[in-house]
């Protein structure tokens, strides 16, 4: 397995960084996993070191994801470390706070270029490589864009834009054999979103939680694992859930009273 995953600082990303690599080496292959982030802290290199500490070949590759130019050379410094792709995974995402009537161009260009234009240019400068491997491309999106979410209305457009690019690319590139899914969490629970959560809130949401409880990073690494893997050979144009089923529930239900601004930092 040769992976590139963007956004690995922490919680979901570097989850999925661990889990393709242990799921690879459980199947006896030679691992590779190239760790994209910012670089703007050290946890992209603390998830390297993590993962090379398990045996695993690993590299950080860095840059800006609002940089046009930064997915082509990314991939590129990806390819030449790990001599091809099987799997492309983007879960870098950027949420902005606010109302459709007061959110600035300048963030809801940054949340479309990140959360939905990446994943297009990554794949692109990926194409040729994950034709030769008949490998696959996993997005993160969110269950932000199958409900309205107060708060986070540009988030919830630029992810439902995101699925349907999915669509787009399983389409267009599966004579290729290239394999293009997405992976939607709900209200996870991660070193990313702790700030969000405290013991009240905590136990009323996951009261609404049809499974009762909160996503864990494992959960979607678990669902990202499996369609970029050997059991999903034939799975494409999937946009799989990890949300316990929260998104069958009106989010504004959710919300305990004057907990809103909290409620709108949680999500990826």
């Amino acid at each position: 397995m040769r992976a590139m995953v963007t956004g690995v600082s922490r919680g979901i990303g570097r989850a999925i960084c661990l889990q393709l690599a242990k799921d690879s080496l459980a199947r006896g292959e030679e691992t590779c996993i190239v760790a994209c982030g910012t670089g703007k802290s050290q946890d992209v290199h603390n998830v390297v070191a993590e993962l090379q500490a398990m045996g695993v070949k690993a590299q950080a590759v860095l840059g800006d994801l609002t940089d046009a130019e930064a997915p082509g050379r990314m991939v590129d410094e990806a390819l030449q470390f790990a001599g091809g792709l099987d799997a492309l995974v983007n879960n870098a995402g950027f949420p902005i706070v606010g109302t459709l009537k007061d959110v600035k161009v300048r963030h809801w260009d940054m949340m479309f270029a990140i959360n939905v234009r990446s994943t297009l240019l990554l794949g692109r400068s990926a194409h040729a490589a994950l034709k030769a491997s008949r490998g696959s491309i996993c997005a993160i999106a969110s269950t932000a864009a199958d409900v309205v979410t107060p708060g986070l209305t540009g988030y919830s457009t630029s992810k439902a834009a995101l699925i349907m690019l999915v669509k787009q690319l399983a389409h267009e590139w599966g004579p290729d054999g290239i394999r293009v899914n997405a992976v939607s969490p709900g209200m996870t629970h991660s070193r990313s979103t702790e700030n969000a959560w405290d013991e009240g809130n905590i136990e009323f949401r996951e009261s609404k939680i049809p499974l009762r409880r909160l996503g864990r990073p494992e959960d979607v690494a678990n669902a990202v694992a499996f369609v970029t893997g050997p059991q999903a050979l034939y799975v494409t144009g999937e946009n799989i859930h990890t949300d316990g089923g929260v998104r069958f529930v009106t989010m504004d239900y959710m919300i305990p009273p004057g907990q809103g601004e909290k409620y709108k930092q949680h999500r990826r």
